[in-house]
C-alpha cells in the first residue's frame, strides 16, 4: 500500500485535530473531531497508509483510534490509517473515535 509522510496535531484543547500529508506534490489535509477529549498532542513524523487516492476524499469516520502513550494511531472506516510517534508522551493512553474531512491544495 502507498504511504505518505506528514504531521498530525490536536487543536482546541484536544477535541479537534488536523493533519497534512504530501502525495505527488499535493497536500492532503484530514481534519476533524475526536472523542473523548485528549491531552494536546503532536506528531511531526506521521505516516498515512492508503490503497488509492479516492479514499482520501469526503467526510470519513475514525473507526478505531489511540492517542498515547508514545504513539498515535487512527484507522479510518474506509481503509486508510494514520500513525506516528508523539513528540511528547501522553499518560495514560486514550482510545478515541470521531470523524474527519479530507481536503486538498
Amino acid at each position: 500500500m502507498p504511504t505518505a509522510s506528514g504531521f498530525i496535531k490536536s487543536l482546541s484543547g484536544g477535541s479537534k485535530f488536523t493533519s497534512t500529508f504530501v502525495i505527488d506534490d499535493i497536500q492532503y489535509h484530514f481534519s476533524g473531531n475526536i472523542n473523548p477529549t485528549t491531552p494536546e498532542f503532536e506528531s511531526n513524523n506521521a505516516t498515512l497508509e492508503y490503497t488509492n487516492k479516492q479514499q482520501l476524499t469526503a467526510q470519513r469516520q475514525i473507526e478505531e483510534g489511540k492517542v498515547g502513550t508514545n504513539n498515535i494511531s487512527l484507522s479510518l472506516k474506509n481503509g486508510p490509517t494514520i500513525e506516528g510517534i508523539l513528540n511528547s508522551p501522553i499518560h495514560p493512553a486514550v482510545r478515541v473515535s470521531g470523524t474527519g474531512t479530507w481536503a486538498q491544495d
